[in-house]
């Protein structure tokens, strides 16, 4: 159950609010810190409503006005996600994820399918990687997600191609749980082909900070990141090139303390995973590392280690 009680017809705002060209999470919480409810923030702004809002302007005033005449589409959009289990939390609803309050501005809403546990998510691993990894960093990625899996830990990905698939693809076959964060809206959700419907309803969540409907961009790539961090209790990098996704999910990770372990492969160890590592990470060179890695950061006794070396 969330925690206030609101309408679908409250919620809708929401929405609306969130869904609005130029408002991020901080104009978000902002703007319901000067007009309390969603619904206000959009029938009641102006140019002179919105002074005193860090970035304010006129293009933003069109934003709202332009959301608050669009709330009937909103509504029906709000019945399309009812009607396939979605759940829209607002960040202050008690079975919003707890993890995202580390955050600064958290989302104001997310969308989720499945159910996220906070007790059973404590032990949460980020598995992150190059969307076009060798083949190396995808076996890594798939053994290693098994093997945190096996360990009672869920693993938490961003649902690209390349090592992402590899992390969720390996936990669910484990028999274990794994988050897709998404960079786009939940409607656009497509899980990897590999894995059963049935596996993905019963064993994963799908969240996302995305409007609904909302394609990929780099923005949304770029806010999934800090998502995949905040959710994680430690995080692994597998393959990483220094300025790409994989380094802006670690450095976000770095930002809120979340402990972070490296895949080392020798000398040709990819240079982000370098850069990561002299920056403080924690170098693993086999599976069994990791899960070493795993223990002396978890309160909860590890299970049997798997002693397979990177392959």
């Amino acid at each position: 159950m969330t925690g206030p009680s609101r309408t679908d017809d409250d919620l809708a705002w929401w929405m609306a609010l969130h869904a609005a060209p130029n408002v991020g999470d901080a104009t978000f919480h902002r703007l319901l810190q000067k007009f309390a409810t969603p619904r206000r923030a959009l029938t009641e702004a102006s140019p002179d409503s919105l002074q005193g809002i860090a970035g304010a302007d006129a293009c933003l005033v069109d934003s709202l006005l332009f959301a608050a005449i669009r709330i009937d589409h909103t509504r029906k959009l709000l019945g399309t996600l009812r009607s396939r289990g979605v759940k829209v939390l607002t960040f202050e609803d008690s079975d919003y994820p707890a993890r995202l309050h580390r955050l600064k501005w958290p989302p104001g809403l997310i969308y989720m399918a499945g159910e996220y546990d906070e007790q059973i998510d404590t032990c949460s691993a980020a598995v992150i990687g190059s969307t076009h990894p060798s083949a190396r960093a995808f076996r890594s990625a798939y053994r290693s997600a098994g093997a945190l899996a096996a360990q009672g830990c869920t693993v938490v990905s961003g649902n690209a191609a390349g090592v992402d698939t590899a992390a969720h693809t390996g936990a669910l076959d484990a028999g274990g749980r794994t988050v897709f964060v998404l960079p786009t809206g939940i409607l656009r959700f497509r899980p990897p082909q590999e894995v059963p419907t049935a596996r993905i309803e019963r064993s994963a969540v799908v969240i996302s900070d995305r409007p609904p409907e909302a394609p990929w961009e780099t923005r949304g790539a770029i806010l999934r990141n800090r998502i995949t961090a905040a959710l994680s209790s430690f995080l692994l990098v597998v393959e990483a090139e220094p300025d790409g996704g994989t380094m802006n999910t670690y450095q976000a990770a770095r930002k809120l303390g979340i402990p972070a372990a490296v895949a080392v492969f020798g000398p040709d160890t990819p240079e982000g995973n370098r850069l990561a590592l002299s920056e403080g990470a924690v170098a693993v060179k086999s599976v069994a590392e990791l899960i070493a890695f795993l223990a002396n950061n978890r309160s909860t006794q590890t299970g049997t280690q798997q002693l397979f070396d990177w392959p």
